[in-house]
């Protein structure tokens, strides 16, 4: 009886050993672990453009959500839910008979805001997913409007191994080429007007 009283405590010993050693490895892993599993990060791109027009002017055009065939590419836009924010959507019917589906998520017409988000994602059109965009309008020096077009979104591939074509590098790139293509057409939209 005496010689198992002794041999439980040694046995303790080493299986708290084994345990904090155990412990002490998950512990030094579960960092690298967490940034492996993490995937892709946001991204964010901000464009902005002075338009020669007041930003009453500039935010009839940016706020008509129904009618943004000024858009580049777009052909024709199908739309519904009378502009209230979370409930209107348009299709952008695109030239080359592509669709983007977007729904409007803010307007402030007050600080001229306006929000949308693109419902879908088209990796193969656009290399990034969960795209949303913020655009603002604010007065700027001799009647001018500066309009800021600000996007947050994913690159076009939500693992950590993402291929060239759908890495961080290509879709803010690509959104920020989108952008600016956005942007000089809003200003040829409104000052031809």
């Amino acid at each position: 009886m005496r010689q198992g009283a002794d041999i439980a405590p040694a046995n303790v010993a080493v299986t708290r050993r084994l345990f904090l050693g155990a412990a002490a490895a998950l512990a030094s892993f579960a960092p690298c672990a967490a940034l492996a599993a993490h995937g892709a990060s946001p991204l964010k791109v901000v464009e902005t453009i002075i338009i020669d027009a007041p930003p009453e002017k500039v935010w009839s055009v940016v706020s008509d959500f129904a009618h943004a065939d000024w858009l580049p590419g777009v052909a024709r836009v199908e739309a519904s839910g009378d502009d209230v924010p979370d409930q209107a959507r348009r299709r952008l019917i695109l030239a080359d008979d592509g669709v983007i589906d977007e729904l409007l998520t803010k307007r402030d017409a007050e600080r001229m805001m306006l929000g949308v988000h693109r419902e879908g994602d088209d990796v193969k059109r656009l290399p990034a997913t969960n795209y949303t965009a913020l655009i603002t309008l604010r007065p700027s020096v001799d009647g001018k409007t500066e309009v800021e077009w600000k996007a947050r979104f994913y690159r076009g591939h939500p693992t950590n191994d993402p291929p060239p074509e759908l890495n961080d590098d290509v879709a803010i790139a690509t959104v920020t080429a989108l952008q600016r293509a956005y942007l000089a057409a809003l200003k040829a939209k409104v000052e031809q007007r």
